[in-house]
């Protein structure tokens, strides 16, 4: 997805003597969505109809094409566009209805983890906003209807923070290593025990050969039962990876 900047997003930004290209344009591949049937796809949760519209239309100036955008009036219709086509953006209503705040996004995440999230509460109350980014909202709205250029900021800002967390749940993902098999728990745990039979072998050979009253012999007997109680672990593991495969 490519996010346009608007007209009014140049003048705002030539105003304070930046280059608006550069300043909010910065890393455009960066907020490119992986998946391209998502590329600008924009969900609107919205139940007040002309604020909805007002909405879209604002959308239009922040984007450089025409934005593909789904409205709905609830939280439930939002979930059931969700489930049949990924969106790359969500802008939500957290006060609806059929949810609120940080439950309302909590919802909204679970059934679309990769799109970015926008939140703003129409009547101006702060508290679900501040449920929001606690539940995984990416950005904020404080003013309804935001100026284009605001909106083109939040917009841009929702696909920065969305993009960082899905690099870096890959990048934990990628440094995990993979789990460990029942088969080889059972293999390692077969041939842990088999150098515990060598241990235990050379063990007897100096308790035979070691006169009883002396240390080394008292030394070499705490070896023998060491590998004793070793090798009980092992059968273990081995009966535990076992019952794993049946």
């Amino acid at each position: 997805m490519e996010v346009g900047l608007s007209s009014g997003a140049a003048a705002y930004s030539n105003s304070f003597g930046i280059d608006a290209g550069y300043k909010l344009g910065i890393e455009l591949e960066f907020l490119v969505p992986t998946s391209a049937s998502s590329a600008a796809s924009v969900l609107l949760i919205e139940p007040n109809q002309t604020l909805a519209l007002q909405f879209k239309e604002l959308l239009a100036k922040s984007y450089s094409t025409m934005p593909d955008t789904v409205m709905v009036d609830s939280l439930q219709e939002g979930l059931t566009v969700l489930r049949s086509r990924e969106r790359s953006l969500v802008l939500m209503d957290v006060e609806l209805s059929d949810g609120t705040g940080g439950e309302a996004v909590r919802r909204l995440r679970a059934t679309a983890p990769c799109s970015a999230v926008i939140a703003f509460a129409p009547s101006g109350n702060e508290e679900p906003l501040l449920e929001a980014v606690q539940a995984g909202s990416h950005e904020l709205l404080h003013q309804v209807l935001p100026s284009t250029q605001a909106l083109t900021l939040a917009v841009r800002s929702a696909f920065i923070r969305a993009r960082s967390a899905k690099v870096f749940t890959e990048a934990l993902r990628a440094s995990s290593p993979p789990p460990i098999s029942p088969r080889t728990v059972s293999k390692l745990a077969h041939d842990l025990n088999n150098a515990l039979m060598s241990i235990k072998g050379f063990a007897d050979i100096l308790l035979a050969r070691l006169p009883a009253e002396e240390a080394p012999h008292r030394c070499a007997a705490q070896i023998k039962d060491s590998c004793d109680r070793a090798s009980l672990l092992t059968k273990d593991l081995a009966r535990l990876s076992t019952d794993a495969l049946s």
